[in-house]
């Protein structure tokens, strides 16, 4: 048979518990994030060969100035975080820094053109790569974006 003292131990434990899972749920929740992809769209190759690339992103590239992964225009309504990223100046440096892109990932064989899309399917910006997968992940309170790409998270290349 419990005793007072028992039972009311009892009842903090289970006061404690409903008050704590919701707090740590909204803490995971929101630290999370929201997920984005990239999704191929030929259209963006063909804006790419007539230079008629959207001016309403910021571009940047990643890699070696002479020979970049992959180059991203991101929608200037969003922030960009990326710590290997570069932010390009001028739209002549953007075709430019596509034209090198690195043709070293293996079992690619063409250029990615793909949308970014968050994860209520709409764009937020374009990406060139040979390399076809990136994750995208988005802030939703604050806007930033970040985009991982396959040398980043660890993979190397052949």
């Amino acid at each position: 048979m419990k005793t007072n003292e028992s039972k009311q131990r009892s009842g903090y434990l289970s006061a404690g518990i409903f008050i704590l899972l919701p707090v740590l749920f909204a803490l995971i929740t929101g630290c999370m994030g929201s997920y984005g992809k990239l999704t191929s769209n030929p259209d963006i190759l063909h804006q790419y060969k007539t230079n008629t690339l959207p001016e309403t992103f910021q571009y940047y590239f990643r890699g070696r100035s002479n020979l970049p992964d992959a180059v991203v225009g991101i929608d200037k309504t969003y922030q960009f975080q990326g710590r290997f990223w570069t932010k390009m100046k001028t739209v002549d440096q953007v075709y430019e820094k596509i034209e090198r892109l690195s043709t070293s990932y293996p079992g690619s064989n063409r250029m990615q053109a793909a949308d970014i899309l968050d994860n209520k399917g709409n764009r937020i910006g374009i990406w060139f790569s040979y390399q076809h997968y990136a994750p995208v992940k988005i802030n939703p309170k604050t806007g930033m974006v970040e985009i991982y790409p396959e040398t980043s998270i660890g993979k190397s290349r052949r």
